[in-house]
């Protein structure tokens, strides 16, 4: 049976093709793993009983050799 929105045909709708510029920088699979840790994300899974202001605190202590200054945290509330 499924949902309603499974039955729907979809087609996709392209409005002009475009090409990446390298002169803007790299692919992210072509990236240094320093690179992607400057410029990309990092998924933590925190263990209970620490809280997410102290694994940011940890997470930038490790990362500072490699010149990455600025850390945040988002996600769910602590347990």
């Amino acid at each position: 049976m499924g949902l309603p929105f499974e039955n729907v045909k979809r087609r996709t709708i392209v409005l002009r093709e475009e090409a990446t510029d390298s002169g803007y920088g790299l692919n992210p699979e072509e990236r240094s793993i320093e690179e992607r840790l400057k410029t990309g994300f990092i998924l933590l899974d925190k263990p209970p009983g620490i809280r997410s202001k102290t694994a940011a605190h940890i997470a930038k202590k490790i990362l500072a050799p490699l010149d990455v200054t600025k850390i945040g945290y988002s996600g769910t509330l602590e347990d």
